[in-house]
């Protein structure tokens, strides 16, 4: 007897109705004497009636959201899908069982919750076999609607099964059986691929030759195969050649790309075709590219559009024009799209419900965000093109109010937005310069970091894991980037305002970015790890200040830069962190008064950490020069000076690069020599002779015509001193 059933007497039968919120409540027929098909379907022993039962549920569901509730709260859902699975009845039977819940998963968000829950999707896919033409789509048509709601599920279409490997092949040959069924499968295989593997499945399982005929089909067939293409095709390479070398794909996604198709659709083909440039199948010297893509895209901007797809056509152009600075140039003069875009900036607010799901949406935050990644693209490079973006009415002002927004994706947008323009030193000296923008624009900037960085170390307290959301984690790389690029305008060896780099040093500490930065450093991400070396090695720089900011930024450096945070990063697998690691010892050490003491407090196993990247031969030239710095300021201190010239192996790995046919390590090592030696320092005579009996100034000669003449004019220099 099925589970949910209990027969009290012949004339009476009780019927267990399933409440979501509540323990299950037995409702008496008697009260339900309208829907005596329902106790008929749940009562074992008249099956008898089964057969007309479920036509009248069948008629009662189909069209009736309310009456899609009831079946469920009073058990039928486990029934049919019991039924389904043990192939109860004949074909006629199994057609309407398909058809109920095809019907059934096209209800409410709770009504298909139920099914997920009750197993639908895999007990579905075992029993999808072409019956009829009826049965089949009742069956993906419950698929679709299941996976238009969540693709939580999505795992299942891809294990081992009766049919095959995966169950896609065995989908993709049921897309002939009628054009419902082309619809519901197409728009399962867009839902159910998320990943890179799905990508793969797809492509090795044919997808791609099989749905490239749909592209010419009536509406409800493009639309899905669109949609299913440009999932297929998001970086994904391999995918987007096989894509391209399919007989007339190129031309079929143009032509659904024409003025007289709908705004939706032209979006689509647009993004498909956006993501094959992207993916290497297209050039952006392609006309169907820089022309009829980027101008579609441009078109599909303008506010005679609805909202979504303004939203829409502004992401894609900005993944689109992303990379490419022809393409970059071209859309800055198409169609006015600066000023239109800008026009994004000044949309209110407004929260409305969504066409294509139930939530509200604040349309005024996704405009925003949609702009400022097309503005983040279109200033990536071109400064004729900065300049026209940052000139918008109240743009900068834009860009501070959304770096404070709740939602975290317009604070990414802005941020990216933001990045682009702080590549550009004549905008950092101009617009950006103004102490009424910059002041707001520095805090914001830190307030942003700081809270991204907080929470996602305090995901995992272990210095090192890998935590918080992706959001989270592009939140920080962001504001280091731009933090990098301004600290970068900032360094004592440019010439802004002395203000602006007290402004920039006391914002580090008032933010703790030092700590922060020094705890992301330790990171397992590559990239969180690189940009906080990065950042940190810039933040040393600054630290050189002689003012009172200087000072507290440098013992705040030297406080957290300790051994455990140094070393692992001078020891990295990636040779750029090494490289900026060794940076961050360098700037330390380029006050005279200061490198003995920073030295020590550095410690010794920083100091061999710097040696043995100059030791080691596989290190590239970059990386050698920067530890050939780092000990050519180390010796300018008197006590490292004393210290070292007793170190005959750490003189001669030094001295060694003297050899070298590269300028730039010659010369560290040149200065090495004249540091160690200088006259102004106690016991420079007996460091003169140390040198001298360790064969020095014979190196030095052997340098005279074979060397730059920048080298030979260091080389004479320091021989001066040998004499």
């Amino acid at each position: 007897m099925p589970t949910g059933f209990r027969r009290d007497s012949p004339s009476s039968v009780a019927i267990m109705e399933v409440d979501m919120d509540s323990r299950p409540v037995f409702v008496d027929s008697q009260l339900l004497s309208r829907r005596a098909y329902i106790a008929t379907l749940l009562n074992d022993e008249v099956s008898d009636e089964w057969p007309s039962a479920i036509l009248q549920l069948k008629n009662d569901v189909i069209g009736s959201n309310n009456e899609k509730d009831i079946s469920m709260r009073h058990g039928l859902v486990p029934r049919l899908l019991k039924w389904l699975e043990t192939e109860y009845g004949g074909p006629h039977f199994q057609t309407e069982v398909a058809v109920v819940l095809g019907s059934m998963a096209m209800g409410k968000a709770n009504t298909t919750e139920f099914l997920m829950e009750n197993k639908a999707v895999p007990i579905v896919l075992k029993s999808l076999t072409n019956i009829s033409r009826m049965y089949t789509e009742g069956l993906v048509r419950c698929l679709r609607y299941i996976f238009k709601h969540s693709a939580a599920h999505s795992d299942y279409l891809f294990e081992e099964n009766r049919f095959g490997n995966t169950y896609i092949p065995h989908l993709l040959s049921l897309l002939p059986v009628s054009p419902k069924c082309q619809e519901h499968i197409i728009t399962v295989l867009e839902r159910a691929c998320q990943t890179k593997e799905h990508q793969q499945v797809l492509l090795e399982s044919g997808a791609v030759s099989v749905l490239a005929p749909m592209l010419w089909g009536p509406y409800h067939i493009q639309m899905p195969t669109l949609l299913c293409f440009g999932k297929l095709c998001y970086k994904n390479p391999d995918v987007c050649a096989a894509v391209i070398k399919e007989h007339d794909t190129k031309e079929a996604f143009v032509n659904l790309m024409a003025r007289d198709k709908p705004s939706e659709m032209q979006i689509e083909a647009a993004k498909v075709l956006t993501y094959l440039h992207r993916g290497g199948a297209i050039p952006s010297s392609d006309f169907v590219i820089s022309r009829k893509t980027l101008g579609t895209l441009v078109r599909m901007c303008k506010r005679d559009r609805p909202l979504m797809q303004n939203v829409h056509a502004a992401e894609t152009l900005a993944c689109l024009i992303e990379k490419d600075v022809g393409l970059q140039e071209i859309a800055s003069i198409t169609d006015h799209v600066i000023s239109t875009l800008a026009n994004y900036l000044q949309f209110k607010d407004v929260k409305k419900m969504s066409a294509n799901s139930n939530q509200e949406v604040d349309w005024g935050s996704e405009m925003k965000r949609a702009a400022f990644l097309a503005f983040a693209s279109l200033t990536a490079n071109d400064e004729d093109i900065r300049e026209k973006v940052i000139k918008q009415d109240c743009f900068i002002e834009q860009v501070q109010a959304s770096l404070l927004s709740d939602n975290q994706l317009e604070v990414i947008a802005s941020l990216k937005c933001l990045h682009s323009l702080t590549r550009s030193v004549q905008q950092i000296r101009t617009v950006l310069h103004d102490s009424s923008v910059w002041k707001p624009i520095v805090d914001i900037l830190f307030q942003v970091f700081s809270s991204a960085s907080e929470e996602l170390l305090g995901l995992d307290k272990e210095v090192g894991a890998q935590g918080g959301s992706p959001e989270t984690r592009e939140k920080v790389l962001l504001a280091i980037g731009c933090m990098c690029n301004l600290a970068l305008e900032f360094s004592p060896s440019r010439e802004p305002d002395a203000g602006d780099k007290i402004i920039f040093a006391i914002a580090m500490l008032e933010y703790n970015a030092v700590e922060l930065l020094s705890e992301l450093s330790q990171s397992q991400d590559a990239a969180l790890r690189f940009n906080a070396t990065w950042c940190l090695m810039l933040a040393c720089d600054l630290q050189s200040l002689a003012y009172g900011s200087g000072e507290q930024l440098r013992v705040s450096l030297i406080s957290c830069l300790t051994a455990d945070v140094l070393v692992p990063r001078l020891e990295d697998e990636l040779v750029t962190i090494r490289e900026k690691a060794l940076g961050i010892v360098r700037n330390l050490l380029t006050t005279k008064h200061s490198i003995d003491h920073a030295v020590k407090s550095l410690g010794s196993s920083v100091i061999e950490a710097v040696f043995n990247n100059i030791r080691n031969p596989s290190m590239p030239p970059e990386v050698i020069e920067q530890a050939l710095c780092v000990v050519s300021n180390m010796v300018d201190g008197p006590s490292c000076k004393a210290h070292i010239i007793s170190k005959t192996e750490d003189i001669n790995s030094v001295l060694q690069h003297l050899k070298s046919d590269n300028e730039d390590l010659q010369l560290p090592v040149l200065q090495f020599i004249s540091n160690l030696i200088h006259t102004i320092d106690d016991g420079s005579y007996q460091r003169m002779l140390t040198l001298k009996s360790m064969g020095v100034p014979q190196m030095l000669e052997s340098l005279i015509g074979t060397s730059t003449a920048e080298v030979e004019k260091r080389v004479h220099e320091t021989l001066k001193s040998f004499a």
